[in-house]
C-alpha cells in the first residue's frame, strides 16, 4: 500500500476528520432524544405521593426520570435515615455537583469532605440550570467524635435567578458533614444529569450517640478495600462508629511493633497483618465520612494465636488452653484459648500492645472485650490453680470471679499508664462480670457495657438502674451472623434465625426496658446507641457487605431517628436508598427487592399491612 503526495490528500483527510467529529457531536446530542423516545415508561407522581411507572403518553410523552420524580413527589423521599426536625422540600432543577463552589475554605478537613462529595457525582456531565455555593458555617472543624458531640446541623437550599445557595451550618464537622451527606440525598442522578430539591430547609440531629456496626477481622482476615467499603455505607447512613473486631483466638492480625512476634505466631499469614500504615490509613479515610474507629483488643477471653511465643522469650506461657480439644470442655467455639492470669509478664505485654493500639487508633474510645470466659479452662491449668492457692481465692465461681477483676483492675491500670495517665470510654461485653452479683467490680463511671444478651435478658434493666451506659447488640435482634448453616456439625447455626432488616429496625430499647419495668424515661437515657454485629465464621470479601448491608441501613434510622411508625413506612425509602447506594456509591449490599419494584413502589408491598 502506498501513501499518497501532499496537497488534495491533505484536504480529504482534514474533510474526513471534519465529517467524523460532526458526527460525534450529532449523535451526542440525538442519542439522549432517541434513548428516551425508545423508552415506553416514565414516572409520575401519583394522588397518594408515590411514583408512578406510567407510560410515556401519560406525562405528555416527555421522559420524567425516576429520580426528578423521588425528589417532588413525596417530602423526603430520598432521605435516609430520616430528620429528626424540620423537613421542608421543594420542586428541583437540573445541577452538576461537580462544579458546586464551597465557600469559605478554611480547614483541610472540610475541604477534603466537600471533594469527597463532589467525587460522588463525577461520572454525570449534565447541564446545569443554575450556579450552585456551598456555604458551611461550622463553629469547630477540627472537633473529635466522643459521646457528647454535638452532631446536629441546618440546611438550607434557596434557587435565585439562575443560582442557588446551600448553607450548612453546624456546631462541628460531624454535624457539617452529616448536613453534607443529607445534602447528596437531595441530589438524584440518571444518566448524565443530576437534580437537586431547589427549596429545603431541614434541621436534624440523631437520637443516640453511638450507631455502628462491629467486624470481626479475626475469623476471617477482611482486606482494606473490603472495610473501606464498609465504612463508605456507614457514612451515607450517618453511621457513626466502626467497631473493630481485630484480634481472637482465631488470629492475631494486628501488627504490634513492640511485640512483634503476636502476628508472627498469630497471622493466618504473612499477607494478613494490619500494620500500623494500614490502620492509620482506614482511621483517616473514616474519619473525613464522620465516622470513629473503635479497636477490640478481646481479654482476658478470646486470647490464643498469637501468644504461643512467651516460652521463647523466656516469659513463661502468656495464654492457656490454646487449641485444646476436645473444644467443648474449655470454650464456646474452636479454637480455645485465654490468658493465663497467675504469669504477671502477661501485663507488660498487653501493656505494650495497649501502647501499639493508642499510636494507631486514635479515637475516643477502646473496646477491652471481656467476654465468654470459661472457668473450666483456667480450673484445668495447674499454673492458674497453684497461683489461686496462693493467692487465697476458692477454686469456685466466686474464687474465679477474684482471679478475673485481679485481671481487669491490673488490665486497666496498664491501659491508663499507656495512655499517658488517661482512659478514654472504656468499653466491654456483657458477660459473667456483668451478672447483678458480680457487677461490683465495675465502675460505672469508667465502663460503658455492650450488651450482647437477648432483649429480654435480666441484665439489661439492672445496667441502666446501676447507671452504666449501655451500647444495644443484643443478639436476638442485631447479629448479622444468625440465620445461616451450623459451621460446627449441622443444621442452622446457634442464633438462627435470621436476623431480617425489619426487626434490627423495630429494636427499640426504650420498649425492652419497659416490657421490664424500667418506665422512667431518665433510666432510658442510659442507652447510648446500638451496633449490628457481624461475627465471620462463615464471611469474607465475597459476602461480608451483603450480610453488613442493607440491614445496618436499618440500625441507621433506627437510633438516629428513633421512628415511631413501623418498617411498613420505611420500606418504600429503604429500597430505594439501598438501590442508590450500589449506583451512586459502588456499595453493593443484599439486594432487598427486583429493580421493578424499585420503579413501582406503589405496588410491590403487601395490601394486608
Amino acid at each position: 500500500v502506498s501513501t499518497q503526495s501532499t496537497g488534495s490528500s491533505g484536504i480529504n483527510a482534514e474533510y474526513g476528520e471534519t465529517s467524523l467529529q460532526s458526527m460525534m457531536i450529532f449523535l451526542l446530542l440525538i442519542l439522549p432524544a432517541l434513548a428516551s423516545a425508545d423508552f415506553a415508561w416514565s414516572y409520575k407522581c401519583s394522588a397518594n405521593q408515590v411514583c408512578e411507572r406510567v407510560p410515556l403518553a401519560e406525562t405528555d410523552n416527555v421522559y420524567n426520570p425516576l429520580p426528578k420524580c423521588r425528589l417532588e413527589c413525596k417530602t423526603g423521599g430520598t432521605l435516609w435515615p430520616y430528620p429528626t426536625g424540620t423537613v421542608e422540600i421543594e420542586g428541583a432543577l437540573k445541577v452538576q455537583p461537580s462544579n458546586f463552589h464551597l465557600h469559605p475554605v478554611r480547614e483541610k478537613r472540610t475541604e477534603e469532605a466537600f471533594a469527597l462529595f463532589q467525587s460522588r457525582f463525577s461520572k454525570h456531565n449534565g447541564s446545569s440550570d443554575a450556579k450552585v455555593t456551598v456555604i458551611f458555617q461550622i463553629a469547630n472543624e477540627v472537633s473529635e467524635l466522643d459521646m457528647k458531640t454535638d452532631e446536629s446541623y441546618r440546611l438550607i437550599v434557596q434557587e435565585f435567578g439562575g443560582a442557588a445557595n446551600v448553607v450548612i451550618t453546624a456546631q462541628t464537622f460531624q454535624g457539617g458533614r452529616h448536613g453534607l451527606e443529607t445534602l447528596s440525598q437531595l441530589i438524584q442522578c440518571e444518566g448524565d444529569d443530576c437534580y437537586m430539591s431547589s427549596r429545603v430547609t431541614i434541621t436534624d440531629s440523631p437520637k443516640y450517640p453511638w450507631r455502628g456496626v462491629l467486624l470481626d477481622t479475626s475469623r476471617n482476615f477482611m482486606s482494606l478495600e473490603t472495610i473501606r467499603r464498609v465504612i463508605e455505607g456507614l457514612s451515607a447512613a450517618k453511621l457513626n462508629t466502626f467497631h473493630w473486631h481485630i484480634t481472637d483466638t482465631h488470629s492475631f492480625p494486628f501488627y504490634s511493633k513492640s511485640r512483634p512476634r503476636m502476628t508472627e505466631w498469630g497471622a493466618y499469614s504473612p499477607d494478613m497483618i494490619y500494620t500500623e500504615e494500614d490502620i492509620k490509613e482506614i482511621v483517616k479515610f473514616a474519619d473525613i465520612r464522620g465516622v470513629r474507629v473503635v479497636p477490640e483488643l478481646d481479654a482476658p477471653a478470646h486470647s490464643g494465636n498469637g501468644y504461643q511465643w512467651g516460652e521463647e522469650e523466656g516469659l513463661g506461657k502468656l495464654a492457656v488452653c490454646v487449641n485444646r480439644d476436645p473444644w467443648e470442655k474449655y470454650c464456646v467455639e474452636p479454637p480455645c484459648g485465654q490468658m493465663n492470669l497467675a504469669n504477671p509478664n502477661l501485663y507488660d505485654v498487653v501493656e505494650d500492645i495497649y501502647r501499639d493500639m493508642l499510636d494507631s487508633f486514635t479515637g475516643t474510645a477502646f473496646h477491652i472485650g471481656g467476654d465468654e470466659v470459661n472457668f473450666n479452662c483456667w480450673n484445668t491449668t495447674e499454673e492458674i490453680t497453684e497461683y489461686m492457692a496462693k493467692k487465697g481465692y476458692p477454686r469456685t465461681e466466686d474464687g474465679f470471679m477474684e482471679l478475673w477483676n485481679e485481671y481487669q483492675e491490673t488490665a486497666l491500670a496498664r491501659f491508663q499508664k499507656a495512655n499517658n495517665g488517661k482512659l478514654k470510654d472504656m468499653i466491654l461485653w456483657t458477660s459473667h462480670m456483668t451478672e447483678p452479683q458480680f457487677l461490683k467490680y465495675l465502675d460505672p463511671k469508667v465502663y460503658t457495657v455492650q450488651y450482647w444478651e437477648r432483649s429480654d435478658n435480666k441484665q439489661l434493666p439492672n445496667l441502666v438502674n446501676k447507671g452504666f451506659n449501655v451500647i444495644m447488640s443484643n443478639y436476638d435482634d442485631l447479629y448479622l451472623d444468625c440465620g445461616f448453616g451450623a459451621w460446627v456439625g449441622e443444621g442452622n447455626n446457634w442464633c438462627s434465625p435470621y436476623k431480617g432488616w425489619q426487626k434490627i429496625y423495630q429494636n427499640d430499647p426504650k420498649k425492652y426496658l419497659a416490657a421490664q419495668g424500667v418506665t422512667d424515661p431518665a433510666k432510658w437515657k442510659h442507652i447510648v446507641g446500638g451496633e449490628t454485629a457481624l461475627w465471620t465464621e462463615q464471611a469474607g470479601d465475597q459476602n461480608a457487605l451483603a450480610k453488613i448491608f442493607p440491614r445496618t441501613y436499618a440500625l441507621a434510622e433506627r437510633y438516629w431517628s428513633d421512628p415511631t411508625t413501623g418498617w411498613f413506612e420505611a420500606e418504600p425509602r429503604l429500597v430505594y436508598f439501598t438501590s442508590a447506594m450500589e449506583k451512586q456509591r459502588g456499595v453493593y449490599g443484599n439486594t432487598l427487592k427486583p429493580e421493578w419494584c424499585v420503579q413501582s413502589q406503589g405496588i410491590c408491598k403487601l395490601n394486608n399491612l
